[in-house]
């Protein structure tokens, strides 16, 4: 550790960081042509937008798109500051003074760590409130022809063959269980059609196992007085991880937010695979990092007069696309539930790590 205070270990974290900087500039304009683009075409074939629009969208989503690529913005400013060390001979000199491959991986790891600990404490909630705000955003556009939970609310169906419940909502709260403004109207099937038998208005409607918990209410049947009750109970056979599912996503919840909603999906009997499974991932997001920047060390500390550093600097960036497609692959086994979101988060950082501290004890001990 006492190499990463030393001028020497201060000037290698300036040169990974500066190559970092230079990939993400680079990373951030492609980001903001591609999705302007694409913008345009998904919203601006259905509405009018203007250019100026479509970069104001692009803009909300940009912190989110930056956190998905950052790990590969770190690969390769890492390989870039490496390789401009070992093209300009520096390299080759520290290696003549005695400084061994392994304190290579310390700068290249901590920057790693440290840009992941700032990424998840800042740009993760940065990025999921205004990817709230892009969503919204993109609703106004298409409000002409999209309807919206602003406009005609939210509807919902449940049924079995004895009947069916349409239930419309004024809105839902964050937590994607509870219905703001709900009205149940209940059919029943009669002579093979279904009848209107009675309608149910309730301040708030909150999704139990098995059943809807309805709060101050107004219960009307055709060519009866109105009953209001405190309380009801109303059976249902709609999963409630699919309806917070369809209400909530987790790029729209930051760091802080997803362990208390976690939690009280949890108390309410819930499953909330998807959302543990972004928690552990951001968890991990930083030890995901260093590993990128270890691995981008790794494979650039070839010497260039030895040759074959196009050739290492490939199967770099091949290690870093098979760690991504792993990651993507663990996430969907951990979405069916067969492992563990835990296992699937830290499963390919802590093979990557192996890989490249495999590498480069290939390098130095031979």
């Amino acid at each position: 550790m006492s190499f990463m205070f030393s001028r020497l270990g201060r000037y290698i974290c300036a040169r990974i960081i500066g190559g970092v900087a230079v990939a993400l500039v680079a990373v951030l304009a492609a980001i903001l042509l591609i999705d302007m683009v694409e913008q345009m075409r998904t919203v601006g074939t259905r509405t009018e937008m203007t250019l100026l629009e479509a970069f104001r969208l692009t803009l909300l989503k940009t912190p989110m798109l930056i956190e998905q690529t950052l790990p590969f913005v770190v690969l390769a400013g890492t390989m870039m500051a490496i390789i401009g060390l070992n093209r300009s001979s520096e390299l080759v000199s520290m290696r003549a003074a005695g400084i061994s491959a392994w304190r290579f991986l310390t700068p290249a790891g901590t920057v790693g760590l440290v840009i992941g600990v700032i990424a998840i404490t800042a740009l993760n909630p940065l990025g999921a409130r205004l990817f709230r705000e892009f969503e919204s955003g993109r609703e106004d556009a298409l409000s002409d022809r999209l309807p919206t939970a602003g406009e005609n609310g939210i509807w919902i169906r449940q049924g079995n063959p004895e009947g069916q419940v349409v239930i419309h909502a004024d809105g839902v709260d964050p937590s994607g269980t509870r219905l703001l403004g709900a009205t149940f109207m209940f059919f029943e099937m009669r002579s093979e059609a279904l009848r209107f038998t009675r309608r149910i208005r309730a301040e708030e409607a909150e999704l139990k196992p098995g059943f809807w918990q309805l709060t101050n209410l107004v219960e009307a049947t055709p060519g009866g007085r109105p009953v209001r009750q405190t309380h009801l109970a109303i059976r249902t056979t709609l999963d409630a991880t699919e309806l917070i599912n369809r209400f909530v996503t987790p790029a729209t919840l930051s760091f802080w937010d997803l362990p208390g909603f976690i939690h009280e999906a949890r108390a309410a009997g819930f499953a909330p695979t998807r959302y543990e499974l972004k928690w552990q991932s951001l968890l991990a997001y930083p030890l995901l990092l260093a590993v990128m920047a270890g691995l981008g060390a790794a494979f650039s500390l070839q010497l260039q007069r030895l040759g074959n550093l196009a050739r290492w600097g490939a199967a770099g960036v091949g290690i870093g696309l098979f760690l991504f497609f792993y990651s993507q692959l663990a996430g969907a086994f951990a979405m069916t539930q067969s492992v563990p979101a835990a296992v699937a988060a830290w499963s390919a950082p802590l093979a990557g790590m192996f890989i490249a501290l495999a590498m480069v004890a290939f390098l130095e001990d031979g």
